[in-house]
């Protein structure tokens, strides 16, 4: 029971990694600024781990959140925008006194669960693939409306650590050690099933085909996307994409440089 590899010590040690990832999130995020990268570091060695690719969980989120800090915090600033706005519209309707249409309140929740959606996939699609921002917000958008099932799904895990407190609050201090490293442990899991679809087409897909987008990102290779294109475009302005250093890239034909 007490080996080295049996079931029990790789639990434990699984459970041990997660706590330390929990902390190191917790620690990397006090500055508030730092979310968006904190979290993407967080799914950089989450991918790892649930693909037993695991390696030194410290060394390892130090250097995803240094690489990835610049972008991540772009995208992080946007969504604190995007969300004072929603949280001040909530606030306007509740507090205003005035009556709103029924139209505009299904209006806001429906921006609002959207929003939710697309927010599920921007941090891990930053840890899992080189795009430039742009493409990432729209990619996340795109997988969200097109996985409808998986993008509940992720909203619900999110809320899980708050169920639990409801009906337990005995467990409030292991949930502290744990709660945000489980959630994007589980998390992972389910987007990785999403990506996979188009890991693989952006490794097997050498000769890009004509109606690409050239700034589509990952989500151009989809097929629901490429049947949408009509604009034909120069196949030597599409860079190629391979897989390196535990991302997918995009490399330049003109160029050795990696383009984020």
């Amino acid at each position: 029971m007490f080996k080295l590899d049996s079931p029990l010590m790789n639990f434990l040690n699984k459970v041990a990694d997660i706590m330390i990832l929990n902390i190191l999130f917790i620690f990397f995020s006090i500055p508030v600024i730092t979310i968006g990268a904190s979290y993407t570091a967080a799914y950089y060695i989450c991918f790892k781990m649930v693909k037993n690719e695991e390696s030194y969980i410290i060394r390892g989120f130090w250097k995803a959140f240094r690489e990835n800090f610049k972008q991540a915090t772009i995208i992080w600033l946007a969504v604190l925008v995007i969300g004072g706005i929603l949280f001040a519209d909530y606030q306007i309707m509740h507090y205003s006194g005035v009556e709103f249409a029924d139209w505009m309140k299904i209006g806001i929740v429906s921006v609002t669960v959207i929003m939710l959606m697309g927010a599920s996939y921007l941090f891990p699609l930053q840890a899992r693939f080189f795009n430039p921002v742009k493409s990432t917000i729209k990619n996340a958008f795109l997988m969200a409306l097109s996985h409808l099932p998986t993008s509940f799904a992720l909203i619900i895990v999110y809320a899980l650590p708050a169920v639990i407190y409801l009906f337990i609050p005995q467990i409030l201090p292991a949930l502290f050690l744990l709660a945000f490293g489980i959630v994007i442990y589980f998390k992972s899991f389910l987007l990785l099933r999403v990506f996979k679809r188009y890991e693989e087409a952006l490794v097997a897909k050498q000769e890009p085909d004509e109606g690409s987008d050239p700034d589509g990102g990952i989500f151009a290779e989809s097929e629901l996307i490429e049947s949408q294109e009509s604009v034909t475009v120069d196949k030597a302005a599409i860079p190629e994409k391979v897989y390196r250093d535990g991302k997918f890239v995009e490399v330049s034909e003109n160029s050795s440089n990696i383009h984020q």
